[in-house]
């Protein structure tokens, strides 16, 4: 079925990583509160001109974003999209997940001077496979 394949990317760019971290609390309060479902974020910056992940959300129930998160071009047309969001300020919040983040996510990121939303139909391995090929190294 489609519909189990369907995910939500968001990519989120900040002036400051502080910024984007405050999101990153809100969306993991959210999910806290159970008002959103399965998602996988980080807060990447730049170093040494290619990025990297500040911080991964602690114990994810799914595993969409990359441990190692490099520079590429990618794939899919949605990622590529998110990857520019991510590369054009100093710091970026990327968030995939089901469905259901959607509502919770337009009210948590706040603080984000460009937010990218795409639907994506693809698993979590799906993406977390381009992903991890179209930012290596």
């Amino acid at each position: 079925m489609a519909d189990n394949n369907q995910m939500l990317l968001y990519a989120a760019a900040y002036d400051t990583v502080d910024a984007a971290l405050a999101d990153m609390v809100a969306v993991e309060q959210l999910h806290k509160d159970e008002m959103i479902g399965k998602y996988d974020a980080a807060v990447i910056d730049q170093q040494d001109g290619k990025p990297h992940i500040v911080k991964r959300m602690d114990r994810s129930r799914m595993r969409a974003i990359p441990e190692m998160f490099g520079g590429g071009t990618l794939p899919r047309k949605e990622l590529k999209e998110a990857a520019g969001v991510l590369t054009a300020n100093q710091a970026g919040l990327i968030v995939a997940g089901e469905p259901t983040i959607e509502k919770g996510l337009d009210r948590a990121i706040t603080g984000a001077a460009k937010v990218v939303k795409r639907s994506v139909d693809a698993t979590t391995d799906e993406i977390s496979s381009e992903l991890q090929e179209a930012l290596k190294s």
